[in-house]
């Protein structure tokens, strides 16, 4: 089995928005170029006497069964996760990472063999030697907070919003900052995203504003994975807007958290925090 699935060229799709066009559109091509479109994770019974393409939702699936990078494409288009309005925090997070996971995958394979925006918004596109398609109709791209704080997998940078961490305390979302009153006791104030990152050195930078009460107390600041992470902490002392930046080496795939916490009780003051700014640094 192994040796006639390196005979195979592989697609790997993600969970786009748009996927069930995609297949559409691959299994047209696939016809046209005298292939079988067979999708691997429903099935894994191959027709031997067919020219077959395989598609899978796992860039780590595909390299497992096919060592030759230049028979795999991965298409990342149209990056978004949506989820049900109805999760608690808990699914929610578990939700995002799991989505994300394919995502970040992308990110092992040759530059050459990933199909993002830029490159599929000229047309058609060569997958292989002897296989084109042209991506789904034109549609409105995804461009809610989500799909910004994705382009982390296609340019390397992206600005993740106050508004997809989560809050203890509910903030106030407006012109790229989160603001909320600070009273109450120690706690985390705000945590997640938990998407899936890449391996490397990634940085994350962000103010925070603090008015004459906010500024007296002990602040945290954590970035990195669940269990392992970097942390700063810093008292302002006086009232102002105050940058952070921190740098984390995701030595493996794995979900990220930031995490910003009060280390004292609050009686009194208001914090405003910027959206972070992430971006690769090796």
């Amino acid at each position: 089995m192994s040796a006639e699935l390196n005979a195979h060229h592989w697609v790997v799709l993600p969970p786009l928005p748009n996927r069930s066009h995609w297949i559409s559109r691959l299994r047209d091509a696939a016809e046209r170029a005298n292939y079988v479109l067979h999708d691997w994770d429903e099935s894994q019974d191959l027709n031997a006497g067919a020219r077959m393409m395989l598609l899978t939702i796992s860039a780590d699936e595909a390299r497992r069964r096919q060592p030759d990078d230049s028979r795999i494409a991965f298409i990342l288009d149209a990056l978004d996760i949506t989820l049900p309005d109805q999760m608690d925090q808990t699914e929610r997070h578990h939700a995002i990472q799991a989505a994300s996971r394919s995502f970040a995958a992308s990110t092992t394979l040759p530059h050459e063999r990933v199909f993002g925006p830029d490159r599929l918004a000229s047309g058609a596109v060569r997958l292989f030697p002897d296989f084109e398609v042209a991506p789904p109709g034109a549609s409105p791209a995804p461009s809610g907070a989500m799909a910004k704080a994705l382009q982390v997998y296609t340019r390397g940078e992206a600005v993740w919003s106050g508004s997809l961490l989560t809050w203890n305390t509910p903030a106030t979302h407006a012109e790229g900052r989160s603001t909320l009153d600070l009273t109450g006791r120690p706690r985390i104030v705000v945590y997640g995203p938990y998407l899936e990152m890449p391996t490397g050195r990634w940085k994350a930078v962000f103010t925070l504003s603090v008015d004459a009460y906010a500024c007296r107390y002990l602040f945290r600041a954590d970035w990195g994975g669940i269990e392992d992470y970097v942390s700063q902490e810093f008292r302002p002392g006086r009232p102002g807007v105050f940058e952070i930046e921190m740098v984390y080496d995701w030595t493996t795939q794995g979900a990220c958290e930031f995490r910003l916490l009060v280390m004292e009780g609050v009686f009194h003051g208001e914090i405003s925090m910027s959206d972070l700014i992430v971006s690769r640094v090796d």
